[in-house]
């Protein structure tokens, strides 16, 4: 009985040996982790940057910089400017000037003279003659499709192309196969005669109504047109 007591003892004597040595452990590992996270922490705190010291740059500096530089562009992409001399120039206002009060006062230059207002009571016929195409769409007598007339064609019996309207000559001009005659009346009228001939008159000429301003082609066919502000307008609205 005494020996078991006896190792009864020395056992839990062990044993608190052991629980102490344990807790120790445990005190020592528990302050290593806080000196290593302390230590962690202080190695990864953000330190106050140095000031960036910036030397200050004249205007004469930056200057000298930017003219070598274009220096050098010039001289590698332009070299034929470098090759001639310099010139340097000077520019000078002109003089202000002042009239002379004992000068005469200089005339107002001479105003372009209007075209006449048109007056579409007494327009009259361009040739004297016969419709044979009027004015809108058509079915060509020979090709059989539809085609769009801008004006007349008529069957001259006389050997004299017109002026319907006082104005102005704009263009005289020939495609190859048939010569054109466009005449601008003001107010965004015009007239056009094509299929003509042996035309009278030139571009930037006056013209007055029912005047001479050219013949019929061989063929005895003439086409009339009119036009307001570029689009076409049927002439028998206007003809008398």
């Amino acid at each position: 009985m005494n020996r078991w007591q006896h190792a009864k003892g020395r056992l839990s004597q062990y044993w608190q040996r052991q629980q102490s040595r344990r807790v120790l452990v445990g005190i020592i590992i528990g302050i290593s982790l806080l000196v290593g996270i302390g230590v962690g922490i202080y190695r990864n705190w953000p330190t106050a940057e140095e000031a960036v010291t910036v030397n200050p740059v004249s205007r004469e500096e930056v200057a000298a910089v930017v003219q070598a530089k274009v220096e050098e562009v010039i001289a590698d992409l332009y070299p034929w400017v470098l090759e001639g001399p310099v010139t340097k120039t000077v520019v000078v206002e002109p003089p202000v000037y002042v009239p002379s009060p004992t000068e005469y006062r200089p005339e107002p230059e001479p105003e372009e003279e209007a075209l006449p207002v048109l007056s579409f009571e007494a327009i009259n016929w361009p040739v004297e003659g016969e419709i044979v195409t009027p004015y809108g769409w058509y079915r060509h007598p020979i090709y059989g499709d539809w085609r769009f007339n801008a004006g007349l064609e008529l069957a001259v019996a006389g050997e004299a192309v017109h002026s319907v309207l006082p104005g102005e000559v704009v263009s005289v001009s020939s495609n190859g196969f048939e010569t054109e005659l466009v005449i601008d009346h003001g107010s965004g009228w015009s007239s056009t005669y094509r299929a003509v001939r042996a035309i009278s008159v030139v571009p930037g000429e006056r013209v007055e109504q029912n005047q001479v301003v050219a013949k019929p082609e061989n063929s005895g066919i003439v086409f009339f047109g009119l036009t307001h502000e570029g689009e076409p307008v049927n002439p028998l609205a206007f003809l008398h």
